[in-house]
């Protein structure tokens, strides 16, 4: 892997997925770790009506980097080779189209471990990545 996306949620298995990627990664020159968190727009149209859509979109990428930056302080090592970015939107279709726009060559995500009845009613997001994309995945529990 010498390109790998990494979603980071700010669950533990996000940041061990982090953490194999940058074991993967280490013994190869020119490695590049693209972390990437997507934030969901608000489904109540309400908070709209009170404040402009960029100001949400402000805060939504201010959470968005929020997690980014624990994500690196957490995992040694990792700012140095990592790449950060942040969308909005659905997160499986934002993680296909961001391993494609990035040129990543695999993608490793961590499992929230919703459990097989959370999962079937809400659908698992790392299911609907391993299903999108055309390249490896890695999924870290």
């Amino acid at each position: 892997m010498r390109k790998p996306l990494v979603p980071i949620d700010g669950s533990a298995s996000s940041l061990r997925a982090l953490a194999h990627a940058l074991a993967e990664s280490r013994c190869e020159d020119g490695a590049e770790i693209h972390l990437l968190n997507v934030q969901n727009r608000p489904m109540h149209a309400f908070p709209g009506k009170l404040v402009s859509p960029d100001m949400i979109d402000q805060e939504l990428r201010r959470d968005g980097d929020g997690l980014l930056d624990q994500a690196l302080q957490a995992v040694p090592g990792a700012s140095k080779a990592c790449v950060r970015h942040v969308r909005i939107g659905y997160p499986a279709q934002e993680i296909a189209a961001a391993a494609v726009e990035f040129g990543c060559d695999a993608v490793v995500m961590g499992t929230r471990g919703m459990g097989a009845v959370a999962g079937l009613l809400l659908g698992s997001v790392a299911t609907k990545v391993v299903h999108g994309v055309a390249l490896p995945v890695t999924l870290v529990k």
